[in-house]
């Protein structure tokens, strides 16, 4: 039995992550092409006080405890840049929902050889969605970089972690 319960948990994981990344791609087609307007869909909300997520409480299945849905969704987030730097747009285009994946356009970040996410951290959870925050590094063609905090919403639909939203915070380093 518990074997069966890893290897679910294993293949949610791998799939939210590549629905992540395809959602993300996306939503950042559609914005404007300076990484800093990205997903940039109104101002940047204050900033959260970060929620431990301990493992209390269910997830909306009621099987899925929270602190299993915080590590589907990072899992997710870290997928989806990982597509994005492997220029895989198909698999990018997974870790959205469809009303994200309708934004998704590729061509923003054939501008990079590569973008990382990182230091990913929840801020807010509900039974039906969490809030994270990381930072983002876009690797230009030119070898300059950039360093940005995004917003990130997670949902589950069909039992699987998307990206519903994602926001620009701020710059943390200028491109240089």
């Amino acid at each position: 039995m518990a074997k069966g319960w890893t290897v679910a948990v294993v293949s949610a994981l791998v799939g939210a992550g590549m629905a992540a990344g395809v959602v993300g791609w996306f939503r950042w087609r559609r914005q404007p092409t300076t990484p800093s307007q990205q997903l940039s869909t109104g101002p940047a909300s204050p900033q959260p006080t970060p929620v431990r997520s301990g493992g209390q409480g269910r997830g909306v299945t009621g099987a899925t405890p929270m602190v299993n849905r915080e590590q589907a969704a990072i899992v997710l987030i870290q997928n989806l840049y990982q597509a994005l730097s492997a220029k895989n747009w198909a698999e990018a285009a997974k870790a959205y929902t469809p009303a994200m994946q309708a934004q998704f356009d590729p061509t923003f970040f054939a501008q990079f050889t590569r973008v990382t996410v990182y230091d990913l951290r929840l801020m807010e959870q509900t039974p039906d969605r969490l809030e994270l925050i990381g930072r983002n590094t876009y690797f230009y063609l030119d070898g300059t970089t950039q360093e940005e905090e995004r917003s990130y919403t997670v949902v589950w639909q069909d039992g699987r972690p998307l990206i519903a939203d994602s926001r620009f915070l701020r710059v943390l380093k200028p491109r240089s």
